[in-house]
C-alpha cells in the first residue's frame, strides 16, 4: 500500500512538473509571439519612415531642379532683353553719330551711350545675382533639410 501511495505521489509530482513545464512553454510561446509582433510592427514603421523620407527627399530634389530651371530660364530672358536693348541703343547712337556735325555732339552721344550701357549692365548683373542667390538658397535649404533627415 505504501508502494501504491508513493507511486501516486510520484505520478502527482510528475503531473505537476509536466503541468508547470506546459505552462512555462505556453508562456514562452506567448512572449515569443508578442516579441515577434513588436518586431514586425517596428520593422513596418521603419519601412514606412524610410519611404516617407525617400519621398520627401525626392520632392526636395524636384523643387531644387524646378527652381534651377526657372532660374536659368529667367536669366536667359533677362540676358536676351539686355542684348536687345544694348543693340537698339547702339543702332540709335550710330545713327545719331552719322548726323552729328560738331565734336561736342559726338562727345555727348558717346557719353549717353556709355552711361546707358553701364546702367543696363548694372541692371542685368543685379538681376542675375538675385536669381543665382535664390537658386543657391533653395539648394542650401534642401541640402540642410536632407542632412537633418539623415541625422534623424
Amino acid at each position: 500500500m505504501a508502494q501504491i501511495a508513493r507511486n501516486n505521489e510520484a505520478k502527482k509530482a510528475t503531473d505537476n512538473v509536466a503541468e508547470l513545464g506546459k505552462r512555462a512553454a505556453d508562456k514562452g510561446v506567448d512572449v515569443a509571439r508578442e516579441a515577434m509582433d513588436r518586431t514586425e510592427d517596428t520593422a513596418r514603421r521603419g519601412v514606412e519612415f524610410a519611404q516617407q523620407t525617400a519621398g520627401a527627399a525626392l520632392e526636395v530634389e524636384r523643387a531644387v531642379t524646378r527652381r534651377s530651371t526657372e532660374g536659368a530660364t529667367e536669366v536667359g530672358q533677362v540676358f536676351a532683353e539686355f542684348v536687345k536693348e544694348q543693340t537698339r541703343s547702339n543702332v540709335e547712337a550710330f545713327q545719331a553719330l552719322t548726323r552729328a556735325v560738331a565734336w561736342d555732339q559726338v562727345a555727348r552721344i558717346q557719353g549717353e551711350l556709355l552711361r546707358a550701357s553701364f546702367e543696363r549692365t548694372a541692371t542685368f548683373t543685379r538681376r542675375y545675382l538675385e536669381v543665382v542667390q535664390a537658386v543657391v538658397t533653395t539648394s542650401a535649404v534642401s541640402a540642410t533639410q536632407k542632412q537633418a533627415r539623415k541625422a534623424a
